[in-house]
């Protein structure tokens, strides 16, 4: 019961302090936004930026007061735990204290049935003596004689042997109901008494177990909350929005505000370069083979490849050169330099070359463009008709139970499909044999690969923070662990060749 109370304590303060952040948090966020957007009514990318990070930080906030409002409730039902607790030791302490009572009133009870016994048998002894003229309970001849005839003696003795044998019978009789009462306590009240607190200690135990990781899985939703507010595919992560951040631009816009303030004055500059914007059908000439945005059918169709080029070109460069990088497919690469690549996939993919200075050098951006092409899949690469088939086989409790049903969702996928998760699985495999080193296990490629690989059954693979409910977040933990579940029993499932 004390643990429960300390464990009630912690997370109170716990509680506490989650919401004092939290509340802080938002009014940093708040108060730093409005007085920027005072200052600075024209503020360019870095505004823009600004603006979204500060909206961040405000959303960590109201994640951390929902999370604190989640910590409160667990303890309160942890002190109502405490509560049932004392309560029940309370009664069984009362019924213990009803049988000792009843116990010490036998044993005094009996402690007077023998003192009377014992002096009764005393004085029907002395009486004894004294009929028999016993020297030593004679009385001296002299002031206070002894006149007592022999009747009076006999009768004496007589009434002191009644007494005694009352007394006697008492005594045997309170002595045979007291070790009842002792034997009936020892054998059977005690044990009950014993019994009835280990339970009460029992269901105290199981019910603290059972708030603990209560607390524990409210923990982890908010930490992946605030990962995904930190974090995300969206562009609105903190590094994705500094990302953003243009200062040539920033700067021309600037200095055009101050020329226009000149009564018409302008400054020398440059004419910018304006790209000419061609139209889908011209695009379609330039690139006739894209990758980016096409179904997985139509490229094995059209390129007569099992696995996409795409896939098998950056996982073989990931292998070579970045398994031991540290974040490797949770780091993010350079905006300009996924744009880049992925022009360059799209114009003719198999002529790309990976292995130039200019890509190894960052094998972040590397991994983005590989993640940037499975979330822009029509169908993802776990098809929409079996999201909620997957979703069923994930929830199934019995791991070997679980690894059965995904499998055979994964049996009945379309060849193309089969074939490029195979593929990822055993690179994603590769990856996770060495996490002392990249430190990227199958939990945390699960995190990542979940809801690219997966989307959802509405088709719509992004939404803000803001928008994603308590339900769509339970989603994500069900994608993540049908992604994990199959990277920890890819051997299992798909029976590679290679040992």
């Amino acid at each position: 019961m004390q643990a429960s109370k300390d464990a009630m304590l912690f997370l109170r303060k716990r509680a506490a302090l989650e919401e004092e952040y939290g509340k802080q948090m938002i009014k940093l966020a708040q108060s730093m936004s409005e007085s920027f957007d005072k200052a600075h009514p024209r503020s360019g990318t870095y505004g823009d930026a600004w603006t979204s990070f500060l909206k961040v930080h405000e959303t960590i906030g109201e994640q951390r007061l929902r999370f604190s409002s989640d910590v409160t409730e667990v303890a309160d039902d942890l002190q109502l735990l405490v509560k049932d607790t004392e309560k029940g030791r309370k009664q069984v302490k009362d019924v213990g204290l009803k049988h000792e009572k009843q116990l010490s009133d036998a044993d005094l009870t009996l402690e007077k049935c023998k003192q009377k016994y014992e002096m009764h048998s005393e004085e029907w002894e002395r009486a004894i003596l004294q009929k028999n003229n016993d020297p030593l309970h004679v009385p001296k001849k002299g002031l206070f004689k002894n006149n007592k005839t022999q009747a009076q003696l006999n009768k004496m003795e007589e009434d002191a042997r009644v007494k005694a044998t009352m007394a006697d019978q008492n005594y045997r009789q309170q002595l045979q109901a007291t070790n009842a009462s002792r034997q009936e306590y020892f054998q059977t009240h005690l044990p009950k008494i014993v019994s009835s607190l280990k339970d009460v200690g029992d269901e105290c135990c199981v019910a603290l177990r059972y708030q603990l990781a209560r607390y524990a899985y409210i923990f982890e939703q908010a930490l992946t909350a605030d990962g995904l507010a930190l974090d995300n595919d969206d562009g609105l992560g903190l590094r994705s929005l500094t990302e953003k951040i243009d200062k040539d631009a920033d700067m021309t816009d600037f200095i055009k505000s101050y020329s226009s303030r000149g009564n018409g004055r302008a400054y020398k500059s440059e004419i910018p370069f304006k790209e000419y914007s061609m139209s889908a059908n011209a695009l379609t000439v330039l690139n006739p083979n894209p990758v980016f945005g096409v179904d997985l059918n139509t490229l094995m169709d059209r390129d007569r490849e099992e696995v996409p080029l795409i896939l098998i070109k950056c996982a073989e460069v990931v292998e070579t050169y970045g398994l031991n990088t540290v974040g490797i497919y949770r780091l993010s690469g350079v905006n300009t330099q996924i744009q880049k690549l992925r022009a360059a996939f799209d114009r003719d993919c198999r002529g790309v070359n990976l292995l130039t200075e200019e890509y190894i050098s960052d094998i972040n951006n590397i991994t983005s463009v590989l993640k940037l092409w499975f979330r822009e899949l029509p169908d993802p690469l776990f098809p929409r008709s079996t999201y909620q088939h997957f979703l069923s086989a994930a929830k199934i409790e019995d791991e070997r139970m679980r690894v059965l049903g995904l499998h055979t969702v994964i049996n009945d996928l379309p060849d193309a499909h089969y074939a490029t998760l195979k593929y990822l699985m055993g690179h994603l495999d590769k990856v996770q044999q060495l996490q002392r080193y990249n430190k990227m296990g199958s939990a945390n490629l699960a995190t990542i690969f979940g809801l690219t690989l997966m989307g959802n059954e509405s088709g719509v693979t992004g939404a803000s923070i803001d928008s994603q409910d308590s339900e769509r977040l339970a989603e994500t933990q069900w994608q993540v662990r049908v992604v994990q579940t199959i990277l920890d029993n890819y051997r299992l499932i798909f029976e590679p060749d290679e040992p």
